[in-house]
């Protein structure tokens, strides 16, 4: 097995002669302390071998195990645990989302008390309409004199008839009510109306007026004398016309001669034209009879919704008839004057003909048709009237209560009820497709009885009986792979209570008995173990320890094994056990037997070792050759750090190992009290780290790493422990 990891792409965590890792090993130990780029190193093999190689990184208790509050268990299985994982956050937006969308206990405002609100806002406004459409219908249900509504009429009636409520006038009002309190009237005859054609009246009196006598005899004292000539006219027709018989006017005896004289003056010519006046007279003083004997319309024999039209008509009879006779006593006054005129030709008449019947004989018709369907239908017309008083009482209430502003009031808040009904609507679809989704990732959850049970056993063999895992079956939802902590006690423990040692152990056993068979996708395995050791107690150290030896032990030669750990007591453990007496045994013979088919191969040589010791700034990759550069305690650890740090020249950065390395030494000894006798300067060098914020005093002012190491040295002295101190420097 050999491979090369490329670290070139974090140039600010590593060294740049560390920034490839060689791997020619099957078996790799890393030692680091926390932030020399372990997980970094982890990282890369992933990404770069994820294709070649069947790439399995434990990196910790999350990936493998994850927490099932609701059933107070434990996720078991990769997969489980990272289904459980997004069950998890599913769960946490289900519990905000049914904040949103459920009833609150206390006075939170939320989707769903939004939504009561605006639904009980529109439902107040709602039941004001109703209310109003229950008491209109109501009030005009019980108006009488006239009823103008059904017993039957309810808000529905009336609701009904909003689009058509329209007001009456006063006179329209008293139209409706006469014709519901109106009885059966009987049939209206036809009304006529002379017809006068009043042209040819006055074409005939022109006629007359042009006409003139013509003179036969010349009597000297009646020419040029029209009233001579009536006044003659007159007298003879009141003479008798005998022999002897004395003027009525002068007294004298009118002879013979007189008698035939005037006689032959007013000729038969006279008496034609007079004829014609008299005719002519006659005729219109006939027509104006007949004006005359035209009535009005009688009013009471039509219903009172025709009265404004009765009265319209008989004002328009008489006005016709006004012109009538004003017209016709024109040519009557002219023909009048004509007959003291016979002699000369009188100015003909030029009038304006007037307006006759034919119009209103036409109007009349049709109001009588109308008066008479209207008796026929009075039982329809007087429901016609009760629906418009009706209709006029409905927009009465309508106007009063303001209905317009008060229906888009409601039309405002039924749109924000529908609208924060549709907000919470789509929040409970939301809802129910998070549990649908939910749903879908249990149904992809793996049954892990097997590797459960292998792993209670290994628990068991190794004497761990703090807990066991225990199958907790999920009537309710059927999610697999959930398991139970069983404590010692037999009772089960709040999975909240489960430390994070146990959690990493039981993911550890998890990882290290799933891992793929070497025959899967025919891909070699490279495993890496990146710092498994966490708060893990002694116990679980050595199960741990142990599962991991007897892993590492059984790879195919194709595979590669790497344990990244910070945990030198681990490190030191988890490798294959020797004893240095037995190593260099192992490298004398392998001097002596040069045969390289018959050599024997240190550990050192059959697995790879590397420390991460960082500078400061950058991490530099040692690899450990032999058993002599290898750690042997942690306060040994201890001391290789403070040398590197030396040797890199870290002078700040070696204060705080000088600081550790004493404590240790203190403590091991139990020197602490005296240690520092003489040298409290020092002391508060050491402690630089832990210096509050205004001690001045104890700034490096400058000191180097000589300075530094001079200084520990001299402690060392001090308290007798030269020699100590030279071990551990070399």
């Amino acid at each position: 097995m050999s491979m090369k990891i490329d670290l070139s792409t974090f140039p600010d965590r590593f060294a740049e002669n560390s920034r490839e890792l060689s791997i020619s090993k099957k078996v790799n130990f890393v030692f680091g302390k926390n932030g020399t780029g372990k997980s970094t190193i982890a990282t890369a093999i992933r990404e770069q071998f994820k294709s070649t190689h069947n790439v399995c990184v434990f990196d910790g208790y999350e990936g493998v195990v994850g927490e099932n509050h609701r059933l107070n268990a434990i996720a078991l299985g990769t997969e489980n645990a990272e289904i459980q994982r997004k069950i998890g956050t599913i769960e946490k937006q289900i519990t905000e989302i049914r904040k949103e969308v459920e009833k609150p206990e206390d006075k939170t405002e939320n989707l769903f008390t939004k939504s009561e609100e605006a639904a009980g806002a529109h439902k107040k406004q709602e039941n004001r309409i109703v209310s109003f459409y229950t008491e209109s219908a109501k009030r005009i249900k019980n108006k009488t004199n006239p009823q103008i509504a059904k017993t039957s009429y309810d808000k529905n009636a009336f609701k009904d008839e909003i689009g058509t409520a329209t007001l009456l006038s006063e006179d329209e009002i008293t139209k409706h009510k006469a014709t519901i309190k109106a009885e059966q009237k009987a049939e209206i005859g036809k009304i006529t109306f002379p017809t006068i054609d009043l042209s040819v009246f006055l074409k005939s009196t022109n006629e007359i007026l042009s006409s003139k006598v013509a003179q036969q005899q010349v009597i000297a004292e009646l020419e040029n004398n029209t009233d001579k000539q009536n006044f003659a006219r007159e007298g003879l027709k009141i003479h008798k016309h005998e022999k002897g018989e004395k003027c009525a006017f002068c007294g004298n005896e009118i002879s013979e001669e007189r008698w035939a004289l005037l006689g032959s003056y007013f000729n038969d010519e006279v008496k034609k034209l007079e004829g014609r006046i008299e005719a002519g007279i006659g005729k219109i003083t006939s027509e104006i009879g007949k004006l005359d004997g035209i009535k009005d319309i009688s009013k009471s024999d039509f219903y009172d919704k025709f009265t404004e039209q009765i009265k319209w008509f008989n004002s328009q009879i008489k006005n016709i008839k006004s012109e009538y006779k004003t017209f016709l006593e024109s040519l009557k006054f002219a023909l009048e004057a004509k007959k003291k005129n016979l002699f000369a030709s009188s100015d003909e008449l030029s009038l304006a003909i007037p307006q006759d019947f034919s119009s209103i004989q036409t109007n009349c018709d049709n109001i009588v048709d109308e008066n008479n369907d209207f008796s026929k239908n009075l039982k329809s017309e007087q429901e016609k009237a009760k629906t418009a008083l009706r209709l006029h009482e409905v927009k009465k209430a309508l106007d009063d209560f303001e209905y317009d502003a008060e229906n888009n009031k409601l039309a405002t808040l039924e749109s924000a009820k529908e609208q924060a009904a549709q907000v919470l609507s789509d929040k409970i679809q939301e809802l129910n497709d998070k549990k649908a989704e939910k749903n879908e990732l249990i149904a992809q959850t793996k049954d892990e009885s097997k590797l459960a049970a292998d792993i209670n056993k290994l628990l068991k063999s190794m004497g761990v009986a703090s807990f066991s895992l225990e199958l907790q079956k999920d009537d309710d939802e059927q999610q697999k792979g959930q398991y139970q902590i069983k404590g010692h006690n037999g009772k089960i423990r709040p999975i909240k209570e489960l430390s994070k040692g146990e959690k990493n152990i039981i993911a550890f056993l998890y990882f290290i008995l799933s891992l793929p068979p070497p025959s899967e996708n025919n891909k070699p395995k490279i495993v890496v173990l990146d710092d498994p050791m966490t708060s893990n107690d002694d116990t679980m150290q050595y199960l741990m320890t142990e599962q991991t030896r007897n892993f590492y032990v059984k790879l195919e030669d194709s595979d590669c094994f790497l344990l990244l750990t910070h945990n030198l007591h681990f490190y030191l453990n988890v490798r294959p056990n020797y004893n240095e007496a037995e190593e260099n045994k192992m490298v004398k013979r392998n001097k002596k037997q040069l045969d390289a088919n018959k050599k024997e191969k240190t550990f050192y040589e059959r697995n790879g070792y590397f420390v991460l010791k960082n500078g400061g700034t950058h991490t530099t990759i040692q690899p450990i050759p032999n058993h002599d550069s290898d750690f042997k305690t942690s306060y040994a650890a201890l001391w290789e750090d403070l040398m590197f740090l030396y040797e890199n020249d870290k002078p700040i950065s070696m204060l705080n190992n000088c600081r550790r390395i004493i404590e240790t030494y203190m403590k091991f000894n139990n020197v602490e009290k005296k240690f520092y006798d003489g040298s409290e300067f020092v002391r508060k060098l050491f402690n630089v780290n832990s210096h509050s914020i205004d001690d001045q005093e104890n700034e490096l002012n400058g000191k180097t790493r000589e300075e530094i190491k001079n200084m520990l040295y001299a402690l060392f002295k001090d308290n007798n422990a030269e020699e100590h101190f030279k071990n551990y420097w070399g």
